[in-house]
Formats: structure tokens, sequence, C-alpha cells
């Protein structure tokens, strides 16, 4: 079987690291599609004055100010209005915001009428801080302090806010399916160059993040405005990152004895390798359409884990979640194989770290029908060993 593989995080990479740290004007838009093309659109007037707008609600709505102004900046009412009602959308959910009362200003000079602006009075929603979410595909309400403990568990410990409030927030973010995040500049000193890493760095760290699709950005003087772009919709992504607490809580169960009775570490991984391999199968149909939510839901450890399926991402992910879990220190590597985009992991045994590629020892890749012979060509080489095959940065 041809070895075919995708992980699209390569190509936001490309995208934010090329883009954000150059002298481009903060306000284009930069994208991808269908993972060939990186291009820059030249945006509207109508689209630069949506993002003015929505970086100043973003945070005065943070602040839960009961009135915003708003300026038309020389546009006409026609353009202001368009921006104004764009803006207002993106803002007003992630924001709890009720309703909004809108009033437009006008002065008038020598006998003439001219727009000036808006004053927006905003009713905020009472949320308790004893709630979240309140259903997800039916499920009870979740309280703060359960939603805190698979938000902890998700991000592995590696991106605590404690640790890191600008990554944390970034990451949490996405976890959440938020559309759009501002991020104050005393968290990245206003410097473009620190964004744009802790974007990388949380971006390499979870294959679950596959279901991002596109990061735009706008800046001015207080911050910058990060909005976000989904191929699944909030709730199921929601219901993936919050459900993978006891997803891999339950999988970790069926082979904890095991693990327990190991005598090395290497046994340890192994026994985590060989379950992912006998009940994981590539998603061979993926390959057939390609089709961008099933990516996304392929490279989940959720998905995986719930329904034996999965692509490069959902293998490695799995793998990453059970050896944490296990108490084995372990990252995603981001690379290439054959020429395709590929995921795989690195596992810490004693003071060297270690290559595995699940996926390729997966004795479904080469056409057994047994899922009995399971590979190890790809366990816990060296990097000298797995560069033959692989590369990575």
């Amino acid at each position: 079987m041809k070895k075919i593989f995708k992980i699209n995080v390569v190509f936001l990479l490309i995208i934010l690291l090329t883009t954000l740290i150059s002298n481009v004007p903060s306000t284009k838009t930069f994208s991808s599609i269908n993972n060939k093309k990186v291009y820059a659109a030249k945006i509207s007037p109508v689209g630069l004055l949506t993002n003015k707008y929505t970086t100043v609600l973003n945070l005065e709505m943070k602040k839960k100010a009961p009135i915003i102004v708003l300026s038309a900046n020389g546009y006409t009412e026609k353009i202001t209005d368009a921006a104004l009602n764009r803006a207002i959308n993106t803002t007003k959910d992630i924001n709890n915001v009720e309703n909004i009362r809108v009033t437009k200003h006008y002065s008038i000079s020598k006998k003439k009428r001219v727009f000036v602006g808006y004053s927006l009075k905003i009713n905020y929603k009472k949320v308790q801080n004893t709630s979240i979410l309140n259903q997800i595909n039916g499920q009870a309400t979740i309280d703060q302090q359960s939603y805190l403990q698979r938000l902890d568990f998700f991000l592995l410990d590696k991106h605590k806010e404690s640790n890191n409030k600008l990554n944390y927030e970034i990451a949490k973010a996405i976890f959440e399916g938020k559309s759009s995040i501002f991020i104050d500049k005393s968290l990245y000193s206003g410097d473009i160059k620190i964004l744009s890493a802790a974007l990388e760095d949380v971006l390499y760290s979870y294959s679950d993040f596959a279901y991002l699709r596109q990061i735009r950005y706008s800046s001015d003087s207080k911050g910058t405005t990060l909005n976000f772009g989904y191929s699944l919709t909030q709730q199921e992504i929601l219901k993936m990152n919050l459900g993978l607490y006891d997803v891999i809580k339950n999988t970790a169960s069926k082979i904890e004895t095991k693990v327990n009775e190991a005598n090395t570490i290497e046994e340890k991984i192994k026994i985590i390798h060989d379950y992912i391999a006998y009940n994981l199968s590539y998603d061979v149909d993926f390959l057939k359409t390609g089709d961008e939510q099933q990516y996304a839901r392929d490279s989940h450890a959720y998905y995986a884990l719930t329904t034996n399926k999965a692509i490069c991402g959902g293998y490695s992910s799995a793998f990453q979640r059970l050896a944490k879990y296990f108490g084995i220190d372990s990252i995603i590597v981001v690379g290439t194989s054959d020429g395709e985009g590929h995921a795989w992991n690195k596992v810490k045994v004693g003071d060297a770290w270690l290559h595995v590629d699940v996926t390729f020892d997966d004795p479904i890749m080469y056409g057994y029908s047994s899922k009995n012979v399971i590979r190890y060509d790809y366990f816990l080489k060296t990097d000298e060993e797995m560069s033959k095959t692989h590369k990575w940065n």
C-alpha cells in the first residue's frame, strides 16, 4: 500500500512564520487553500475597518464596558455599517453579550449632516462561575472544576497558565474552538516574533488541533486579535476535547496492569505501542476523499480511540497521551516521510530521546490482514536510524 500521510499544521506554520514576522500591514489575511497554495489576500475597506472594530470591541467587552464608542474613521456610513455588523457578529458570543443597542451620531457643518460614528450600549449575559458549558450533545452540565481538570489534562502540563500565560491563552482558545482571541501587548511585549513563536509552539504540540484551518490577525497599539477558522463545529470540537479525559482513562485501564508489571520503561513503551498498533487501523477511506472534516477527526486521539480509525496525527496523539498518562515523557514530531507530511513520536528513555512511529509499525500499512503481525521497524530508533526514512527540523 502506498504510504500517504497528511499533516496540515505545517502549512499553517508556514503561513504564520512567513507573514507575522515580515513587514506586511497587520490587516492582511493569510490562508492556505487545499494545502497547496499560500497567498496574501488584499483586504477591502470593510475588512480593514472590521478588523479595527473587532479589536476595540474585544478589548472593551473583555472589561465588561457598558458603553463603547466607535469612530467612523472617515469612511462612509455604508462601509461602517457593514464593518460594525461583522465585528459585532464576531465578538458578541465569545464575550457573553446579551444584546447591543447601537446609536448613530452625526455632526452638523454648514447645514450639512456628517456621519461621525456610533455609541454601543452593551448588556452582558449573567454567567455562573460554576458552569463553562450548558450542554454538549446532550451531556450533563460541565462545572468549572471539571472543565479545568479536562483542560489541564488535554494540555499535557505543557501549557499551564502559571508557566507561560501567552501560550496558555492561545492553546485554551483553540481547545475551546473560539473564533477569536485578543492578546494584550503585555503578554508578548509588542514583539510579533514572540507571538509567532508561541503560535508555532502550540500548533506543533497537538495533532488534535488539526481542525484549525486558518489564522488571521489584526494589531493595534493595545495588542493583537487572532481570528481562527475551523473545519469542525465548536460543538464537535468541545465534545472531542472535553471527552478525551475519560477516553484516555478508559483506554489506559485496559493495559494498566501490564504497564505496572513491566520491569523497564522500554517494556512499558512497547505495551502502549502494541495496543495502538493492534487496535487502530489507518483510515484508508480518507485517502480516497481527502475530506477536511474527516482529516480533523482522524488526527484526534478522541476519535482514534473511540472509532479505532486514524491517520498519523491520531496515532501519534493517542500514543503521546497514553505515554503521558503512565508517566512517560513523549512529544509529537512533525516532519516528512517518503516526501509526504507525517507525524510520529519521540520518547525519553534514560537520558536519550528515541523515535517511535506506530503508524508505520501498524501491519495494515503493509497489507497484512492479521493484526497479530506487528512490526518494530520504527520502534525506539535513534536520530541517525530514523533519518534514513524520516525528515524533521
